[in-house]
């Protein structure tokens, strides 16, 4: 049985800005488009036996959209629902990742995916050399400087079980999410209350999309 791999991903940002950051990217449309490439192309190399789901919320150019079609197993693009817009692209950061990933959630389940874990990363980062998720059998997160009350959002395994937790967990705190509750917070409170290995090195490298520093951990 494979695993499925979701990379919560928009390629083309707005220009507006979120809850605490005037700017919500430094980086061109084409800058994270090629950045989102590196993050197909880490999966596969660092994880075998898994299927890729994009879920996105852009417009696509034809370059895009062909790369993705042909990259991935499933493409899920929220941009024609324009009723989500507000929600994705407003100044809630966690409003914007939550609706993405309730929205993939869904999907996964109304297609009756059979799988063993969900591995979940934003796109534009991608696995390092450090990554070793793959060998261990259990919910993996990382902690943000070492506390457990601040839980690292860009790359996380759960099993499927744990997959529907989370879905009912995010549906219900919609609201929490439109007060710009940082979604490493969020997450952290339903880590808390779950089965959970917590690892200090998670194997993940990018780039931080409101200023630009590196990130490797």
């Amino acid at each position: 049985m494979h695993n499925l791999v979701l990379i919560t991903s928009v390629i083309n940002t707005p220009n507006k800005q979120l809850s605490y950051s005037k700017i919500r990217s430094i980086f061109s449309r084409k800058e994270r488009f090629e950045q989102t490439k590196k993050t197909i192309q880490s999966i596969k190399e660092k994880l075998s036996n898994c299927k890729i789901i994009l879920v996105e919320c852009t417009d696509f150019n034809d370059e895009e959209y062909n790369y993705f079609k042909d990259n991935c197993d499933y493409l899920l693009n929220l941009w024609n629902d324009k009723n989500l817009h507000d929600y994705i692209f407003g100044i809630s950061k966690s409003l914007g990742e939550g609706t993405m990933t309730i929205k993939a959630l869904q999907y996964i389940q109304q297609q009756n995916f059979k799988y063993n874990y969900l591995y979940k990363i934003c796109g534009r980062y991608w696995l390092n050399d450090n990554f070793s998720l793959n060998n261990v059998e259990s919910n993996i997160f990382k902690k943000i400087d070492n506390n457990p009350n601040n839980i690292f959002t860009a790359l996380y395994k759960i099993d499927k079980e744990t997959v529907n937790k989370l879905l009912y967990f995010l549906v219900s705190n919609i609201e929490n999410m439109k007060k710009c509750i940082g979604y490493e917070v969020l997450i952290a409170y339903f880590v808390k209350n779950i089965d959970k290995k917590l690892v200090d090195i998670i194997g993940l490298s990018g780039f931080v999309t409101v200023c630009g520093s590196e990130y490797n951990g």
